[in-house]
């Protein structure tokens, strides 16, 4: 009886502490946890301000060049001739050079649109009318030949216009006939090209002219046309064109097949002149051009300064020579 009552409470105690301490600390569970609240703000915040890109200037838009279709009817040559031409008697050809006959006078070089021949063959060739629409220049050839298995044309390009041009060119098509040789409508003509001839003057004022000299392979051409280009200086106006002078000038032969031209060309404006352009021609007594050469002196030229030029010109027979000079004002 004693063992079972021991036995008993051994079992009995530990159950009475545990339902002490569960009655002392409360059942869990049945607590509720208080929510966590975030006060909203009072105000709403400020609206975010961007300041606006800046309202850009469009460009401004500019007058396409005049849709002038080039003429290539004599024109009577403007009065006065430009103050950058220089005409070089023949006086002064350099020994060993041959030359043709005194030089008659400019007036009568080849019409403009003419196509003349050097050479001892006729060439059959045909300048074709220009109908696309360019600066108002005239194309004036003062000859067509045939020269070490190239056709060569030499000639003058003139602004007609009132305003100042410059990167004043050349486009150059040349024509074969068709396959069977006749140039039917079946067939037609056969292009090759454009061939660009740049001329050398910077700026092409109105009423001046500057010479071109065009090559191109040798073929059996029956035409060839002619495309005069370049813009008014209206469209860059950090530089216009700018009046330089030669002096002691010296002609000779450089032993390479070139009449060699040297000189020195000078500065008279109280301005500094950069580019100094210098281009010649060789002309036969026709007064034609039969060769056309040009150098640049680089760098610039102060006021009342010079810089000496060599000028080199493939050699033909000439009766005399032309420069043309010109600077550039930046």
């Amino acid at each position: 009886m004693r063992y079972q009552l021991l036995k008993t409470g051994h079992y009995v105690i530990p159950m009475l502490l545990t339902t002490v301490l569960l009655t002392a600390c409360g059942v869990p569970g049945t607590a509720t946890l208080a929510p966590v609240v975030r006060e909203a703000q009072s105000a709403d915040p400020p609206a975010a301000t961007y300041t606006p890109y800046p309202t850009y200037t469009p460009y401004p838009t500019y007058t396409p060049l005049p849709t002038v279709a080039s003429t290539h009817t004599p024109t009577p040559t403007p009065t006065g001739a430009p103050s950058a031409t220089v005409t070089i008697a023949p006086t002064n050809v350099p020994t060993g050079i041959p030359t043709e006959a005194p030089a008659s006078s400019l007036s009568q070089s080849a019409s403009a649109g003419a196509t003349t021949t050097t050479d001892a063959s006729s060439l059959e060739i045909t300048r074709l009318e220009e109908t696309s629409p360019g600066p108002p220049f005239t194309v004036q050839v003062d000859a067509v030949r045939i020269e070490d298995g190239k056709y060569k044309v030499t000639g003058m390009v003139r602004n007609d216009g009132s305003e100042t041009y410059e990167g004043v060119g050349i486009h150059a098509t040349f024509y074969t006939l068709g396959p069977s040789g006749q140039g039917s409508d079946e067939d037609g003509l056969y292009p090759h090209g454009p061939v660009d001839a740049y001329c050398p003057c910077p700026f092409l004022e109105p009423g001046a002219e500057c010479p071109f000299s065009i090559e191109i392979y040798e073929r059996n051409y029956v035409a060839y046309g002619l495309h005069p280009y370049g813009q008014p200086v209206a469209f860059h106006t950090w530089h216009e064109p700018a009046s330089v002078t030669v002096s002691n000038l010296n002609v000779s032969n450089d032993g390479i097949g070139n009449v060699r031209i040297t000189g020195m060309v000078a500065n008279k404006n109280d301005f500094t002149v950069k580019s100094a352009t210098i281009a010649g021609v060789l002309m036969d007594a026709d007064g034609r051009i039969v060769s056309e050469g040009s150098t640049v002196v680089l760098g610039g030229i102060e006021p009342g300064a010079s810089a000496s030029f060599d000028l080199r010109i493939e050699y033909e027979p000439y009766a005399r020579y032309e420069l043309y000079v010109q600077g550039v004002r930046y």
